[in-house]
């Protein structure tokens, strides 16, 4: 029998526990149609999933990115009825009437959907965190005691530093993906690609040197190298 996690919602000492999801295959509910949930918004509609909105009124924002994202944002406009929960994945709670946002709570925690409460983020089940994405590598960013600005400040260091990493990442991806077909191999070249002693061969134009040193013709060649 599954454990009641709701007693670890308002734990002052918060963990989180992050899951990158597959944005195409997700849909996002919104209650509230104002700029409490416009920058939420905005972060999913920018990484892919698809979102419904409902509300009697919507800001300039929202009603602007209903138009840049036509085929991803739909705005339904009147009063929050349960069966909009019916297919979402994930719940946004923008609104400030305590009544209705915990009568949604109830039915989310009741149904096992996970939702996310913008008046008091330890009121929800989880927080959106800083999103950055190179060509090759997606990063999220949370602090522990919220802390959005810092978040922000320390994504764009992250981010400046992985740019170093970005195209060595999109190399060793593509050997992995070939080595998975050599599975009395795949874990020694695995290992062997995914270390700094590896990127810094990388960095001095050495890597296809390196590998000709330790793998045989005939596993070069299955890696197409």
């Amino acid at each position: 029998m599954f454990k009641n996690n709701k007693e670890y919602i308002h734990d002052p000492k918060l963990n989180y526990s992050f899951i990158s999801l597959l944005s195409n295959k997700i849909n996002v509910g919104v209650i509230g149609g104002g700029r409490a949930g416009f920058i939420k918004i905005k972060h999913f509609l920018n990484t892919g999933c698809y979102i419904e909105v409902i509300s009697k009124d919507f800001c300039e924002e929202v009603i602007n990115l209903s138009k840049e994202f036509k085929e991803k944002l739909t705005l339904i406009k009147g009063e929050f009825n349960y069966e909009f929960l019916l297919n979402k994945h994930l719940i946004l709670i923008t609104i400030d009437d305590k009544r209705i946002n915990d009568n949604i709570k109830g039915y989310c925690n009741k149904n096992f959907k996970i939702y996310i409460e913008s008046s008091n983020f330890q009121d929800g089940m989880g927080v959106v965190p800083v999103q950055r994405k190179l060509n090759n590598i997606t990063f999220a960013i949370n602090t522990n005691g919220g802390n959005p600005k810092g978040a922000v400040m320390l994504a764009n260091k992250v981010q400046e530093l992985l740019k170093d990493y970005d195209d060595f990442i999109k190399l060793t991806t593509n050997i992995r993906n070939k080595a998975k077909k050599l599975s009395k191999y795949k874990k020694e070249i695995i290992d062997f690609i995914s270390c700094d002693d590896f990127k810094f061969f990388y960095d001095n134009n050495k890597e296809t040197l390196i590998l000709r040193l330790y793998f045989d013709e005939e596993i070069l060649k299955e890696l197409g190298i």
